[in-house]
């Protein structure tokens, strides 16, 4: 009997120790945005959007103590976009909450992460020929 209260208690302590530990699965699927890069929508309007370097793709996720050009771009958004945020490159308290708010907004899952569902739901400042003046409203591109 206390053989196999033993066995179950370990059971119980293993699984919970791997519920503790493992990553959640946007953060553990992607990699972490450390750059902007320009996208164009149409013609010559386009968008600054986070991606990573090593792969060159937008798919990837930011979080709270992130500081990169992709924070940049992301906190550039908001602040056009949403609400006004420092723009500093750092996704401190200010950015979490903004990125929560954000994805209350157009209706994604909110946990203040940015990834991949929170690119493709939000609206990015639009472009034409440079940032200064340049300015020509928001929009959801939806990519």
């Amino acid at each position: 009997m206390n053989r196999k209260l033993a066995s179950v208690l370990g059971t119980l302590v293993l699984g919970a120790a791997a519920v503790l530990v493992t990553p959640g699965t946007a953060q553990a699927a992607y990699p972490t945005c450390n750059a902007q890069k320009v996208k164009y929508v149409s013609g010559s309007l386009f968008t600054y959007q986070p991606y990573y370097t090593g792969t060159g793709s937008r798919n990837c996720v930011m979080g709270y103590g992130a500081q990169s050009n992709g924070v940049y771009a992301l906190q550039n958004a908001i602040d056009f976009c949403y609400r006004n945020i420092s723009v500093d490159g750092i996704y401190g308290p200010q950015t979490r909450q903004a990125v929560w708010d954000v994805q209350a907004e157009e209706n994604v899952g909110r946990d203040g992460v940015y990834g991949p569902v929170t690119r493709k739901a939000m609206e990015w400042p639009l472009y034409e020929g440079g940032r200064g003046g340049g300015f020509k409203g928001c929009t959801e591109p939806g990519f």
